[in-house]
């Protein structure tokens, strides 16, 4: 026995440092999957503990190593982020705009609304300013421009969004980005002095440059996304144009841009290179075109702003490059490996990011098609084989991220990969022209543009063709890995024993499974201030509202119910009732129809309208609307009011106030009792009258109001009338989303997502 115990305790002599590579992203994500960063005694710990000797202490000192570091990045941004006692706080600041100002103008404005980063001036910075702030200028007659130093007077805001199941995380958005606050400009005026911030100047004047040949639109937009990443001038409409068809990796700089450009720089340096013999026999050609490759790649990453996912594309490339000039390219998923490494441990937030793993998904997806096969497969064999292999490789993972896929993807692709491979460095080349002549220039600009507005119409026409091509989808993390292994063994060489599983990988994909309700579910989802709640029963979906939308702004439908839907397995909403039409409960609805797929409706522009009377049941569930009476009500009291009847009872009043309270006190006193509340109007002094409140009687309310909402939602008189009747109160924008159950001793059980299922960046739920 002593003998197996030194075996097992015996470190072994060498450690391949590519089999520490998983140790350490585990080490990462564990950070990542915790609410609350490891204390300094556990991590103490957990160093003390890789001293051990013993066989698996590499493995482990990896993973402790990631760890460390992980916790070590998260804190240092959580020490510079804006805390939450200072939200709303007015400063003024000197620094210097960081990034290429984004303009927006809405039809109905006569000034745009500006939106950059801002950084700073060191001395503020180490008065507890963070390093990044995203400014939104509103209204603004000033034109800011990047690398202008300013004097900025800030109303700033801690980091804060929605929360919700599936939905979009904007607080882990902000910590991707290294962003500690945001704020919008009360005044500003520019600084006499001069920032010289080369990089930032040239590609403003690029910018600039552009936009003086071609004005603003389409083309001039893809100009500029495809030279120095600037995607700021795409609208929404272009973003779903590309979402549908698949494209969006060929418009933002990528992996795929860099690696076209880092192409084409190779084979023309090889080539010319190669017209010289005697200069071959000094360096060989295809070394000139390597490190040739990397420099101009290096370049066009400097163009585009080293954004973070160009910076980790650059990364890639460049350690492929060198793995080729060691002659290491017999182990390509080696360099790829040691790639991710790195990258981890420049910027462990960088798993955050969905493009971390879709780029190297697709590279690992190329290299298992083309490399260590028997026998090579003709070029366009292997461009179809490759094109089809990424796009089921990569579903999962579109599906996991974005909560759906487009099957006209890989057509798309197939027509789009090789017109972008050749138009991606004649953009690049045009533009560096029309920067340095002003008679060929701006032809080269034109021409680009005609050539880029032509596909740009391709993709649009095929969206139109087939609208239908996005399918939502949602599945959980174990069908996802499962549809990742049917993908490979679909791909395997032949002759691999289980390659004929791989359609049982697949299937689960197709019919992913809901997650049941016994009864009743309420969901009041957190949209910020507006309101979106979701009704399930054992078979059927109602979605009371749909939450605010912005024009080229925040859409809750799209990144609240739809994903929360999604989520649940479900891609059917029995009923859409919506209260009313302002903006703040009806703005989403549009996306959720575009989405998903929605039976019928009371109360929107497309549905029958919401009267007295109407009662249906689903699944021993009763439903019955007791406002509006049909009579001339204004906005806000002629709202939809709905009482369900179920294993606890909920009464859903929209924004009435107090003239439509009064009217179901004399109308329906008795059917006003419910267990749970949707406070109306969002806890608005306009409403929830004592009268009201005794009425209703409710045990649990719930106020769907953004967090420190500037409408000072909910009022403290109406929290307090609650509270005297001893309910249990909820926010939705301090708690996220609220979801209210039967529990198993018969009672309601509320569950806040915040608080229970936050990470450590999400800001912690408030008294």
């Amino acid at each position: 026995m002593w003998d197996s115990i030194q075996r097992v305790l015996k470190p072994r002599a060498a450690v391949d440092p590519l089999h520490m590579v998983p140790g350490f992203t585990v080490g990462v994500l564990c950070v990542h999957a915790l609410p609350e960063l490891p204390t300094l005694l556990l991590l103490c710990i957990a160093a003390v503990s890789t001293l051990l000797p013993w066989r698996g202490r590499a493995l482990w000192g990896a993973l402790v190593l990631g760890l460390l570091l992980t916790t070590w990045q998260a804190q240092r941004y959580l020490d510079q982020r804006w805390p939450a006692r200072r939200h709303g706080e007015t400063v003024e600041l000197r620094g210097v705009i960081s990034s290429l100002p984004e303009r927006r103008q809405h039809a109905d404005e006569e000034l745009p609304t500006w939106r950059f980063l801002f950084t700073p001036d060191a001395g503020a910075v180490g008065n507890d300013f963070p390093r990044r702030i995203r400014v939104s200028w509103y209204r603004s007659e000033a034109e800011p421009s990047g690398a202008q130093c300013w004097v900025l007077r800030l109303r700033m805001r801690s980091p804060h969004g929605s929360l919700n199941p599936g939905g979009f995380d904007y607080e882990a958005w902000l910590l991707r980005e290294g962003i500690g606050a945001t704020a919008s400009v009360v005044e500003g005026r520019p600084c006499t002095e001069v920032h010289r911030d080369v990089v930032l100047s040239l590609r403003q004047s690029v910018v600039d440059r552009v936009h003086a040949v071609l004005g603003r639109g389409t083309p001039a937009a893809l100009i500029l996304a495809l030279s120095v990443g600037d995607t700021s001038d795409l609208r929404d409409a272009d973003w779903d144009r590309y979402r549908l068809t698949g494209t969006t990796h060929l418009i933002a700089i990528s992996g795929f841009n860099l690696a076209i450009v880092g192409g084409f720089a190779f084979l023309l340096l090889r080539w010319t290179w190669s017209l010289w013999p005697r200069l071959c026999l000094v360096v060989p050609a295809q070394r000139v075109g390597l490190v040739g490759s990397a420099m101009v790649a290096t370049v066009y990453a400097l163009l585009a702003g080293f954004e973070p996912p160009v910076t980790r594309a650059l990364i890639m490339l460049l350690v492929l490059v060198a793995a080729s000039l060691l002659a290491r390219r017999s182990r390509p998923l080696r360099s790829l490996g040691y790639a991710w490494a790195l990258i981890l441990m420049l910027d462990p937030m960088a798993v955050l990011s969905p493009g971390l793993w879709l780029s190297f998904g697709a590279v690992t997806a190329i290299f298992y098609v083309t490399l260590g096969r028997w026998r090579a497969m003709p070029a366009w064999r292997t461009v179809l084989v490759v094109q089809l292999f990424l796009s089921l490789m990569l579903m999962p993972l579109t599906v996991y991220f974005f909560g759906g896929l487009a099957w006209l993807s890989p057509l798309a692709n197939l027509m789009a990969v090789p017109v972008f491979t050749v138009l991606t460095p004649v953009v690049l080349i045009a533009t560096l022209l029309a920067m340095g002549s002003t008679t060929v220039g701006p032809l080269s600009l034109q021409l680009s543009a005609w050539a880029l507005d032509r596909v740009d119409v391709a993709l649009q026409w095929a969206a139109q063709i087939a609208p239908q091509a996005w399918i939502p989808a949602g599945a959980d993390v174990a069908t996802l890995a499962l549809a990742c292994i049917g993908a490979i063994l679909a791909f395997a060489p032949r002759g691999l024993p289980l390659r004929h599983l791989a359609l049982i990988g697949l299937l689960p994909l197709a019919w992913p499974q809901t997650q049941e309700v016994e009864r009743l579910q309420l969901t009041v989802l957190d949209v910020g201030q507006g309101l979106a709640v979701v009704v399930r029963t054992a078979n059927h979906t109602l979605l009371f509202d749909a939450g605010p939308a912005w024009d080229e702004g925040f859409d809750a439908g799209r990144s609240v119910v739809v994903p929360y839907l999604l989520q649940q397995g479900v891609r059917r909403i029995d009923r859409l009732l919506l209260s009313h039409g302002d903006n703040d409960h009806a703005g989403g609805v549009a996306a959720v129809r575009s989405l998903l797929d929605v039976g019928d409706e009371i109360g929107t522009d497309q549905g029958r309208p919401c009267l007295e009377g109407e009662a249906w049941t689903w699944d021993g569930v009763q439903f019955e609307l007791l406002h509006p009476d049909g009579g001339a009500w204004s906005d806000n009291n002629g709202s939809c009011v709905l009482h369900i009847d179920g294993v606890f009872d909920v009464l859903l009043p929209g924004d009435i106030e107090h003239g439509a309270e009064k009217q179901l006190l004399r109308a329906h006193p008795q059917q006003l009792h419910a267990d749970v509340l949707i406070a109306p109007h969002h806890g608005s002094r306009t409403s929830s009258t004592r009268a009201f409140v005794a009425a209703v009687q409710p045990q649990w309310v719930v106020f769907p109001a953004g967090w420190r909402s500037r409408y000072g939602h909910p009022k403290p008189e109406v929290v307090a009338r609650y509270r005297e009747r001893g309910a249990v109160l909820f926010t939705t924008g301090v708690e996220g989303a609220i979801t209210i159950t039967m529990g198993p001793d018969g009672e309601p059980v509320a569950e806040a997502w915040r608080r229970q299922h936050r990470h450590w960046w999400n800001t912690a739920a408030e008294p």
